[in-house]
């Protein structure tokens, strides 16, 4: 960018203030160049007091600082709360694990029993099986005999 593009976009009363003349010799130009940056920089707050600014800025960084640090107080509160349910959950838990291993392994026991149980009834069953089978085939040739003998007996007092 040249010099007259540079005027273009710096207004006209501000621009020979801002823009700096050709630097005579010996090298001043580049703090007279500085000099007039920072006058142009400060001139939209010249006629204000400085203090007065500064005082201004610092309350309300104060201000802004107070909030933040009250936010962070109120934010570790909430962390440390939060921390202790979690522990309290956590033991919670580990507890009704160990509760439900031990009821797991009482079951296991109970089921162990039971199957022993089972197999044992299975096998008296079998056997009852076969002697109920043999004592009804008994009965079976009782029966038979009685109702025999009960028809002779009628035949003999049919004949009589």
């Amino acid at each position: 960018m040249d010099r007259q593009e540079e005027t273009h976009l710096i207004p006209r009363e501000e621009a020979q203030d801002v823009i700096p003349q050709e630097a005579p010799q010996g090298g001043k130009g580049i703090m007279r160049t500085a000099k007039d940056f920072m006058n142009g920089v400060l001139s939209p707050l010249k006629g204000k007091d400085m203090n007065q600014m500064v005082e201004e800025f610092t309350a309300e960084m104060t201000l802004v600082i107070e909030g933040l640090s009250e936010d962070q107080e109120k934010l570790a509160r909430q962390t440390d709360r939060l921390d202790a349910q979690q522990t309290q959950l956590e033991q919670r838990l580990i507890d009704e694990v160990h509760d439900l291993n031990v009821a797991l392994d009482e079951n296991k026991k109970e089921l162990a029993a039971l199957k022993g149980r089972l197999e044992k009834m299975e096998k008296q069953s079998e056997k009852g099986k076969k002697g109920v089978t043999a004592a009804l085939r008994q009965a079976t040739w009782l029966v038979g005999i009685a109702v025999i003998g009960w028809i002779v007996v009628t035949v003999i007092n049919l004949f009589k």
